[in-house]
């Protein structure tokens, strides 16, 4: 079992149920989190708290409060952070799908720097074909992301980023911000340079960032990932290789699918790996 599988399964049947309800309304495009609290190894959700499309800010005290009052949860038994994307303009958009580097840039740095093991879980909307009815529908999937130690996520920026710096990188240069393009458009830059998207997926072809779809029968489907690494180096191909035959091996012997992607959804993470 990978490292992504074994935290996905310490959530309660309760606790999958309310992720769903949480996002029920992602029309309503109104990002949502919620504290994780370990109980006796088993994972249980707080209350959820909710913002804007796109950010949203609590107060941890009186959050932690209020999981206590209304679930007897203690702050000793807090874990880790879960928290929801909604649609954005009524539409889906692939970057949502993955963290933000707000997301994900001080785990890294903590990690890196404590050599601390980090998880963190999100939410999001995903179109598909309902192979029963031959239509699209709309289906709740959780990405699971694990910050096992220094050594893993310095090896997944090497292959992500070969060619950044990661141990000069900082919570601050690693924020993205929107910058415009030659063409007109708008993309995603940051002053270490990182791509936060491919740095998501080499994490994955290690075996700690895998996708569930909670929609699915006999509590969800479960997913390796959903995008592709860029490589930039002949080190980077031979390790990706080593990987993916690694991987390969393990699909076959568990029976787990990997999510076979659109020549749609192949694009716009091509365009994705534009970005900073």
């Amino acid at each position: 079992m990978l490292p992504w599988q074994k935290e996905w399964n310490k959530f309660s049947p309760e606790s999958i149920e309310k992720m769903k309800t949480f996002s029920d309304m992602t029309h309503e495009e109104k990002e949502w989190m919620s504290y994780v609290y370990d109980i006796q190894g088993v994972y249980q959700l707080g209350e959820p708290s909710y913002g804007g499309e796109s950010r949203i800010e609590v107060n941890p005290s009186s959050k932690s409060k209020q999981d206590n009052q209304k679930n007897g949860y203690k702050e000793s038994q807090r874990k880790w952070t879960i928290h929801g994307h909604p649609l954005k303009d009524g539409k889906i958009y692939t970057g949502r799908q993955y963290f933000s580097s707000t997301d994900i840039c001080r785990e890294f740095v903590k990690s890196r720097d404590n050599d601390e093991y980090i998880v963190q879980f999100l939410v999001y909307p995903h179109k598909q074909l309902d192979t029963n009815t031959n239509s699209e529908v709309f289906h709740n999937r959780v990405r699971i992301l694990v910050f096992p130690n220094k050594q893993t996520v310095m090896q997944a920026m090497q292959i992500s980023n070969p060619g950044v710096n990661a141990g000069a990188i900082t919570v601050e240069s690693g924020q993205n911000r929107q910058v415009a393009k030659g063409d007109g458009g708008v993309g995603l830059e940051n002053d270490s340079g990182v791509n936060w998207f491919v740095f998501q997926e080499a994490l994955g072809k290690l075996g700690y960032m895998g996708i569930v779809d909670i929609e699915g029968p006999h509590g969800g489907k479960q997913f390796k990932s959903e995008g592709y690494v860029r490589t930039g180096n002949l080190f980077g191909i031979a390790t990706l290789g080593i990987i993916f035959w690694q991987m390969f091996k393990f699909n076959k012997s568990s029976k787990l699918d990997i999510i076979k992607k659109s020549s749609e959804e192949i694009k716009n993470l091509d365009l994705l790996s534009k970005f900073g």
